[in-house]
């Protein structure tokens, strides 16, 4: 491990809390269930405010997403 590396890593480290997201992304989909269908909130991802004043998205794995996108401030975070 370089010096380098174990820099990073600390710097990592100590801001996991500075680099909370300010918002969990659902989306709602509909799902097949044994009497039929339901529609139910999936977390996809999280994202930031920017500076700028714009939203930053990251999405969880890969996926592909459709159809509209909701952000919920993470502190009044609804139960899925």
């Amino acid at each position: 491990m370089t010096t380098e590396t174990t820099q990073n890593e600390t710097t990592t480290a100590d801001n996991v809390e500075s680099n909370r997201p300010d918002y969990v992304a659902k989306q709602y989909r509909v799902v097949r269930i044994e009497d039929g269908w339901r529609t139910r909130k999936e977390r996809i991802g999280v994202a930031w405010k920017a500076e700028n004043n714009a939203v930053v998205f990251r999405p969880s794995g890969a996926q592909i997403i459709e159809g509209d996108i909701y952000f919920y401030p993470l502190e009044g975070e609804p139960a899925t």
